[in-house]
C-alpha cells in the first residue's frame, strides 16, 4: 500500500526535474548542432551531425566572452563577499541583540529588496557618473550589494535564529563580547547558511542585468549577460553563438553550485564539532 504513494512522489519529482532542466538541455543541444540543423524542420531534438564547431569558432573569434565571464565572476565574488559580511552582522543583531519590532524591521527589509532595478538606474547613474564609478569593478560590487542585502539579511537572521541562545550565554558567562561570539561561534555554527546565503547571492549577481548594462558600457567591462545580449546580429538572430556562449557563461555557476552543495551537507556537523 506505501509503494503507489511513493511511487507517484518520484514520479511527480522526475517530471519536475525534467521540467526544469529542459531549458538548458536544449541549450546544449543547440550548442552542439549546425546552423542548418538548427532551423531544420521537423526540428532535431539529436543533434545531426553532432559538432564542436560552434565552440571552437566563439573561442577564435570572441575571445571578449571569457573576459566577460571573468567580469561577471569578479563582480559576483565581491558582491557576495560584500553581502555576507554586513548581511551577517544587521541578520544577527535582528535575531539576537533584542530589537524592538525586530519582526517588522525584518518585514521592511524584505520589501524594499522588492523595488524593481530599473527604478534604481537614474538615480544610481547621476551619483556613479560624479563619483567616478562607472565602468568600475567597485561600482557594480556596491549596487549590487545594495540591491542584494535584503535577502541576504532576511536569509540570515532567518538562520541565526535557528542557533540555541544557550551556547552564546555560556560564552558570554566565560568572558566573552558579542564580537567575538558572533566570530568564534555564530558564524562556524552557521555555515550552512552562510555557504547557501551565498551561493544564491552570487548567482543573482551573476544574473543580474539592468544594471549591469547601464552601469557597465565599456565592452571589456561587459557582465556576461549583458556581453551575450549584445551578440545578434543585424538581419539575423545568430542562435549557434547565442546558445554557445550561454552554455559556457553558466559552466561556472554549475561548477561553484556542485562544489558549495557538498559543503552545505557536511557544513553543519563541522561547524558545530569546532
Amino acid at each position: 500500500m506505501q509503494l503507489r504513494p511513493r511511487f507517484g512522489l518520484y514520479a511527480l519529482v522526475t517530471v519536475s526535474v525534467l521540467v526544469s532542466f529542459l531549458p538548458i538541455i536544449w541549450l546544449i543541444l543547440t550548442s552542439l548542432k549546425t546552423t542548418a540543423g538548427i532551423y531544420a524542420w521537423p526540428p532535431q531534438y539529436i543533434p545531426d551531425p553532432f559538432t564542436l564547431d560552434n565552440y571552437i569558432n566563439i573561442i577564435q573569434n570572441s575571445p571578449e566572452l571569457l573576459i566577460y565571464v571573468w567580469n561577471s565572476f569578479v563582480v559576483g565574488f565581491g558582491t557576495t563577499v560584500f553581502t555576507l559580511v554586513f548581511g551577517s552582522m544587521a541578520g544577527y543583531a535582528l535575531s539576537r541583540l533584542g530589537m524592538r519590532r525586530a519582526g517588522i524591521l525584518m518585514i521592511f527589509i524584505l520589501a524594499v529588496s522588492m523595488f524593481p532595478p530599473v527604478s534604481l538606474i537614474p538615480s544610481l547613474f547621476q551619483n556613479f557618473l560624479q563619483f567616478g564609478l562607472l565602468n568600475t569593478y567597485i561600482g557594480l560590487i556596491i549596487a549590487h550589494t545594495g540591491l542584494f542585502l535584503p535577502f541576504a539579511v532576511w536569509m540570515l537572521a532567518s538562520y541565526f535564529a535557528t542557533l540555541p541562545v544557550e551556547i552564546e550565554e555560556a560564552a558570554r558567562m566565560d568572558g566573552m563580547g558579542t564580537f567575538r561570539i558572533f566570530r568564534s561561534i555564530v558564524i562556524p555554527l552557521s555555515w550552512p547558511g552562510f555557504v547557501a546565503t551565498g551561493l544564491i547571492v552570487f548567482i543573482f549577481s551573476w544574473n543580474e542585468f539592468p544594471l549591469a548594462l547601464v552601469l557597465m558600457t565599456e565592452n571589456a567591462m561587459r557582465t556576461a549577460p549583458v556581453g551575450i545580449s549584445l551578440y545578434p546580429g543585424e538581419y539575423a538572430f545568430p542562435w549557434e553563438t547565442i546558445s554557445t556562449a550561454t552554455v559556457i557563461a553558466i559552466i561556472p555557476i554549475l561548477m561553484i553550485t556542485a562544489i558549495f552543495q557538498k559543503q552545505i551537507v557536511g557544513g553543519l556537523t563541522a561547524g558545530a564539532s569546532k
